[in-house]
């Protein structure tokens, strides 16, 4: 499944519907809301998930409107105190069949049509997995498993070789994800390193014993092996997420890949020659990318129909991308502008503001 669409309403703020592409990249000014539509995403799938506790003080909605081959799923779930408040579960098999398999309230649950009563802190999701009953159940819950990312500006490394920048249901274990790479992955990761300017000549996992356990980076022309608190911040963070999706590519499990702050801290250079090498890998090994962004810098590298554009009213945040405003983007292709001007100029407000006029 490939998420369509999803808005969020959590801790007093409200995130309308955002519409998403095979790839994405969430653009906007500070404090706009590009870490809350990160992290309301995978808040709301470790919830499907089961990944994080439910506690008391839980209160937030999610719904998400999915593709599933010809048929599109609508889901959505919202929490008060810790308790579901609603859950419904819509499939639309064509424009004029919509179909209702779950519809829950404070007055009851239908499922099927027939009353149940679920645990009152439990998504029906949770206690109806059945692959053959309940097939679009078991969908849902494998894409919010199959969700994954990181925090790119707080890629550094904490106990054991993991990251404090994960928020994933998969490995974060540097030495465990490269030793499981085939020879191939990692030839592709080094070349990719060598065009993005590391010349990184291999990457070995050394272990002694079962308490020694890394990672060597080895450089032409250097002689001695490199740990990874050698390599400069930037570095580091441009060649982990270059092994993690490799990594994500060869469990051939990932749904979803949300990278938040994409190439902050990069030079031209590189952070051009990341993000396209991010957006390519994804495009071709069918991994749906989010990724947030105010590097002026990969956004002229990315088409601007993967753009979303995130304006914020107070507490409320919107989307402006190609799906919504098809007109506003193919008329600044016509421009002659970079894309960096889309973002800081004040083509948008007057386009607006000319529809409104009409």
């Amino acid at each position: 499944m490939r998420l369509l669409d999803f808005q969020y309403i959590g801790d007093g703020w409200d995130l309308k519907p955002i519409q998403f592409q095979p790839v994405n990249l969430i653009v906007g000014k500070n404090a706009v809301g590009k870490s809350r539509l990160i992290k309301g995403l995978s808040n709301a799938a470790q919830h499907i998930s089961q990944a994080t506790d439910n506690k008391n003080e839980t209160s937030f909605g999610a719904t998400f409107v999915f593709s599933s081959g010809t048929e599109r799923v609508f889901y959505h779930f919202s929490y008060i105190n810790g308790k579901v408040a609603l859950e419904k579960l819509f499939i639309e098999k064509n424009p004029e069949h919509l179909e209702s398999l779950l519809e829950r309230n404070a007055e009851g649950t239908l499922l099927h049509g027939e009353a149940i009563s679920p645990p009152e802190d439990k998504l029906v999701l949770h206690v109806r997995r059945d692959t053959v009953q309940y097939p679009y159940f078991e969908k849902i819950v494998s894409w919010a498993e199959s969700v994954c990312g990181h925090r790119f500006n707080e890629m550094d490394f904490a106990g054991d070789y993991g990251t404090y920048s994960s928020f994933s249901n998969f490995d974060s274990n540097l030495f465990d994800i490269v030793k499981s790479l085939p020879a191939d992955a990692m030839e592709r990761i080094i070349m990719q390193a060598n065009d993005l300017g590391y010349p990184i000549q291999s990457i070995v996992p050394y272990e002694y014993g079962d308490k020694l356990k890394v990672v060597f980076f080895n450089e032409r022309e250097v002689n001695d092996s490199l740990m990874y608190f050698q390599l400069s911040k930037g570095m580091f963070r441009a060649l982990y997420l270059l092994i993690y999706m490799e990594y994500l590519a060869n469990i051939k499990k990932p749904s979803m890949l949300l990278v938040d702050d994409l190439c902050e801290g990069l030079d031209y250079d590189r952070s051009t020659r990341l993000g396209r090498i991010v957006f390519d890998f994804c495009l071709q090994h069918g991994i749906q990318l989010i990724a947030s962004s105010n590097d002026s810098f990969l956004m002229d590298v990315v088409d601007l129909k993967y753009w979303n554009i995130l304006q914020r009213k107070g507490n409320e945040i919107e989307g402006i991308n190609h799906i919504n405003h098809p007109e506003l983007f193919d008329d600044f292709g016509f421009t002659g502008l970079s894309n960096f001007d889309l973002f800081s100029s004040d083509y948008i407000a007057r386009h607006l503001n000319d529809k409104v006029d009409e």
